[in-house]
């Protein structure tokens, strides 16, 4: 009889067989190797609770015919694309395409609304669907609840083309732009309940593009190459992606840039549609360059999929194959109110500006606000974090990053690689691949420069930070738990010796590489690559056991001493005071 461990090894090596006994063992497996973090409780109120605001349930959307069924409460206006929009996929090339036949003018503003009851200006919140019909009134209803505005928009008329996110963010502003007026309009129905000060976008699959597309759009002050006015430049603070595509539409000087926006990523690490993690590029895409407080955050759910963030899409009844594989992952309720916890609180901390909610990302614990069971993978960066070494700048790192063997004080091998995604895919991220041998210690040592040191001895209690990420199968483990931080500790060296040193066992919990399996959706040539890394983020207090000066010369070591041969790869190491 096969043990599970053999069933393992049998889907790493992407062996066809399909059977649901199966592959509920790999994933039994690849759970059983993760060593949950041994985290407290955050203590706060459960983001996912319904509110205390009462709301009403409108819609809004174009004059009706005359014999028509069903009518909107509110008429809204049709707008047209720019031309850059409307062209954009004729213009690439593709053939035999929906959007050759696409009108881009007379096109309705569809929506949803929740509206809760009283005067007071409210948070405005926007949820877009993908290649799909809506599908979150669980987040609508909730949202509402909680104090927000929230637009549920119908954008099915854009289904079935290529190419089209970019449209999908436009007809977004084009709604808030309308919603401005009728904001303004004494007498209507929405006058003066709009806090437009503070706006979210949340979107699934190609919405979750759009939703960024949209921030970026937002900021331009005219069409390209022309003078005409844009009427935009809403303040757009959040952006929420729910398995987001990234580069179907790309602007003329390449992939959507976003900057000086609140980012937040959830994804399925058993998406079937969108099976690479592409919101993580989005995520590197997200810079900071002003004064204020923002941050980007991203979630890796591993027995989370696709559908089960849309209602319209998911379904407790699958047959055949299918019901075999969505039978081993999170239900639709567990998925949807995972969800709503995360949603919920990175709305409370960037656009209530409630800090205490990032609590909740830093180290997820499974069972607070009903979080299911599940391994969860947490990466943030906050705007005050100050890199120490990110690895893109490729030609230094020969004098600013070096691996030593402590037994025999030779080189270990490091290479700077692109992160990749399933398949093998390249990004434009670099991080560094570390080979670790086991019971032998080896000392990732990072020089400091001096506006670093500066960063550090700034007031208040700084952090250090840095993304890692296990790069192995694992194979040698079985189904037994590691934690390759249990055996890795920091030190902190000036020309005098160590002026700081800490073990990391109590910082987190590694995740072993995450193991998917997609047998029972494989059919013929149709495989998924069973695997990619996940980069996660772990932080720990800087407490120095004398002073340094300004002048000092610094240098960080990681030191790993694991029990077994395990690969890593290594990012975004700096300093931060935003946890």
């Amino acid at each position: 009889m096969l043990t599970r461990f053999s069933y393992f090894c049998t889907i790493l090596s992407i062996v066809t067989t399909s059977f649901s006994t199966l592959a509920s063992d790999v994933l039994d497996c690849v759970i059983e190797r993760y060593s949950q973090p041994n985290s407290p409780f955050t203590g706060l109120p459960n983001p996912a609770e319904q509110g205390e605001h009462k709301y009403t349930v409108m819609n809004y959307g174009e004059r009706p015919f005359l014999f028509a069924i069903s009518k909107p409460d509110v008429i809204a206006p049709n707008v047209s694309l720019p031309s850059f929009l409307s062209d954009y996929s004729r213009n690439q090339g593709y053939e035999d395409n929906a959007y050759h036949k696409f009108k881009s003018s007379n096109l309705p503003l569809e929506a949803k609304v929740w509206l809760p009851l009283g005067a007071q200006p409210l948070p405005l919140v926007l949820l877009v669907h993908g290649n799909s019909a809506p599908g979150f009134d669980y987040l609508g209803e909730l949202l509402a609840s909680r104090g927000h505005f929230v637009v549920q928009v119908n954008q099915t008329y854009l289904n079935d083309l290529w190419g089209e996110n970019g449209a999908r963010g436009w007809i977004l502003l084009e709604h808030i732009k309308l919603l401005q007026k009728w904001n303004a309009e004494q007498g209507h129905a929405f006058y003066n309940k709009l806090d437009l000060e503070n706006i979210a976008l949340i979107g699934m699959s190609r919405g979750g593009e759009a939703v960024a597309l949209a921030a970026s759009f937002n900021q331009w002050k005219t069409l390209p190459n022309s003078s005409e006015s844009t009427e935009f430049g809403f303040n757009i603070k959040s952006i929420v992606a729910l398995a987001p595509m990234d580069g179907q539409y790309q602007h003329a000087d390449g992939r959507n840039i976003l900057k000086n926006v609140n980012y937040l990523v959830l994804q399925g690490g058993h998406d079937a549609d969108v099976y690479q993690f592409l919101g993580s590029q989005q995520w590197h895409r997200t810079h900071f360059d002003d004064d204020k407080n923002y941050l980007k955050q991203s979630i890796y759910i591993y027995r989370a999929n696709h559908i089960n963030f849309n209602q319209d899409m998911s379904d407790d009844f699958h047959w055949g194959s299918s019901k075999d594989f969505y039978s081993k992952l999170l239900t639709p309720k567990q998925q949807e109110n995972l969800t709503k916890v995360y949603v919920s609180a990175f709305l409370e901390a960037t656009l209530a500006n409630t800090k205490e909610y990032r609590k909740i990302f830093r180290q997820p614990v499974a069972g607070e606000f009903g979080l299911p069971d599940d391994i969860y993978i947490s990466r943030h960066m906050a705007s005050d974090f100050k890199v120490i070494e990110d690895f893109e700048n490729v030609a230094k790192k020969e004098s600013t990053v070096k691996a030593l063997s402590d037994k025999t004080l030779t080189a270990v091998p490091i290479s700077i690689d692109s992160e990749r995604l399933r398949n093998g895919t390249k990004t434009s991220n670099n991080v560094l691949k570390v080979q670790l041998k086991k019971q032998v210690e080896t000392r990732l040592s990072i020089k400091l420069s001096e506006a670093e040191l500066l960063h550090q001895n700034r007031k208040g209690k700084s952090y250090l930070s840095f993304s890692l990420a296990r790069a192995d199968s694992g194979e040698s483990e079985g189904c037994g738990s590691y934690n390759l931080l249990s055996d890795t500790r920091v030190e902190l060296l000036d020309k005098s010796g160590v002026v700081f040193k800490k073990s990391l066992g109590a910082s987190g919990s590694v995740s072993p590489l995450l193991i998917s399996d997609f047998s029972e959706l494989e059919k013929g040539d149709m495989k998924y690559a069973p695997t990619e890394p996940v980069l996660q983020t772990f932080t720990l207090p800087i407490e120095l056991n004398k002073p340094i000066s300004a002048e000092s010369e610094l240098e960080l070591v990681l030191i790993f001493a694991p029990k077994r041969d395990v690969s890593i790869i290594v990012d975004d190491i700096g300093i931060t005071s935003s946890i």
